[in-house]
């Protein structure tokens, strides 16, 4: 039964359609699912208030954290889901249109460590710095007669978390790798290569394309301080982690977008065959290789 599905999954998606499925590949489907249940950990002691959040002192007349507080422009589950969906459905319909299994599982699974990394950097930060958010005192509600903060405990807590921006690392992280996945698609980054026939040849069209996810990114960041509820350093910083956690997220799967090797022999990019597998006698290396696909054939 299974011999009979695999056959039929490479019929319809070719030789290769299930070369992920490989031992190999478990600590990479373990590493995002690990990461996933780290923050999980720290969302639940974040609720039961036993994570321990960095107290800065501060004085009741800084102008710095004397913003009122407002309501979000982008709340929290929101951005989380189109950073997620926007990326993952991407990779879906490319992986569908190529008919290449291949694609979809190193998209999604780059797509998982990409967000895990982000999340666990920024989560580590926001604790550790504790710094003030711009409403923090509007949160605070101090008391001068208790020389104490009135207001919620929840929202004290989530005042002292300004530092870096959570919610431009998450928006820059999810677009700026689908940006990443749409250039390696369409060599929008690699101005050496030449134009293939249809609407993608132009290059102006291509690069619109890896630039549209990006706005969504560039929103979020600026609704933060429009919002009261960040510095301009936290949402620089917080953007920087979300770029490189992308930019290391693709490239552990796929090869670099802006080379032109990378699209010597294809017009898109390829995923990588990241392992080495040995034959029954352990001398030779086949099917897997720990290198960038750039010259068109598994070398060893």
């Amino acid at each position: 039964m299974a011999f009979d599905f695999q056959r039929r999954v490479k019929r319809i998606f070719g030789e290769d359609a299930l070369d992920w499925f490989h031992k190999s590949y478990i600590l990479d489907w373990q590493v995002p699912i690990r990461s996933i249940l780290l923050v999980a950990w720290f969302i639940i002691r974040y609720i039961k208030n036993f994570m321990h959040v960095t107290e800065r002192s501060f004085s009741a007349d800084d102008p710095l954290i004397s913003h009122p507080h407002r309501k979000n422009q982008v709340s929290s589950a929101f951005n989380q889901f189109i950073a997620f969906i926007v990326p993952s459905a991407l990779v879906f319909c490319v992986g569908c249109l190529k008919k290449s299994l291949m694609d979809i599982h190193h998209g999604i699974v780059g797509l998982l460590a990409t967000r895990s990394l982000a999340t666990l950097v920024i989560d580590f930060l926001k604790n550790r710095v504790g710094r003030l958010r711009p409403d923090f005192l509007a949160r605070c509600k101090w008391n001068e007669a208790l020389q104490a903060c009135a207001g919620k405990p929840q929202d004290i807590i989530d005042g002292r978390k300004s530092f870096p921006s959570g919610h431009s690392a998450t928006a820059w992280s999810g677009m700026f790798y689908a940006s990443l996945f749409i250039a390696g698609q369409t060599a929008a980054w690699c101005f050496q290569t030449r134009s293939s026939p249809g609407i993608l040849s132009s290059r102006l069209v291509r690069l619109v394309l890896t630039l549209a996810p990006m706005t969504w990114a560039l929103h979020v960041a600026l609704s933060r301080m429009e919002d009261y509820r960040h510095h301009k350093e936290d949402v620089i910083i917080g953007s920087i982690i979300g770029v490189l956690s992308a930019w290391i997220g693709y490239h552990i799967f796929w090869p670099n977008p802006c080379s032109v090797s990378t699209f010597k022999f294809e017009s898109a990019s390829q995923p990588r065959s990241l392992y080495v597998e040995l034959d029954e006698n352990n001398s030779e290396r086949v099917e897997f290789e720990l290198a960038p696909v750039d010259e068109g054939t598994n070398a060893v």
